[in-house]
């Protein structure tokens, strides 16, 4: 299975990642908004370049997990809106990550692309729940993903340290059975 489906939705086009995303996402990476949360930092287009076309293989180099990677472009203007990503091991649960570049949040892009691309790992892959760990200062991808549906399911403290400070983490999960409650 690759990750090849390009999805529309009413506001956009959400097409597999390519080496040739790299020079349209650039700019858009180097806001330093984005890195509030995580410990990243913007690449250089050359980083970022070698990183997509790692990528774009869409699996682990030992074949033991699907790698789905997304980008999100306004349908009518081209747009880079944003990245979803998936890791998809052969069972068992999904985590998932995702940006929306400052210009468009609040909007609504981040839940009309994370509704797409959850629905699509469920349908297609079908594992028994996706999670998503989130910095538990990030109250606005917390908010997203309880729009989504998902329920906190696990704390854990220090997960990391950076930017000066020690990083606690929130684990959100949805199983299988309640996404398809929920969404159907």
């Amino acid at each position: 299975m690759t990750n090849s489906t390009t999805f529309h939705t009413s506001r956009l086009r959400i097409e597999p990642l390519s080496l040739d995303h790299a020079p349209v996402v650039f700019p858009a990476q180097l806001d330093p908004l984005i890195y509030q949360f995580i410990p990243d930092e913007p690449l250089s287009l050359e980083e970022l370049t070698r990183r997509y076309s790692f990528l774009e293989g869409a699996k682990s180099p030992d074949g033991t997990e699907h790698w789905l990677n997304w980008i999100a472009f306004d349908r009518d203007n081209h747009t880079v809106i944003g990245t979803f990503q998936a890791t998809v091991p052969a069972d068992g649960t999904t985590s998932i990550a995702y940006t929306v570049f400052p210009p468009f949040w609040g909007q609504g892009y981040a839940t009309e692309i994370g509704l797409c691309m959850i629905s699509h790992i469920f349908k297609t892959y079908s594992p028994s729940s996706v999670i998503a760990e989130i910095d538990t200062r990030n109250t606005t991808s917390i908010r997203l993903v309880e729009r989504w549906g998902f329920s906190k399911s696990k704390l854990t403290h220090n997960v990391d340290f950076f930017k000066g400070a020690s990083s606690d983490e929130y684990t959100y999960s949805m199983t299988l059975s309640t996404w398809v409650s929920m969404h159907h």
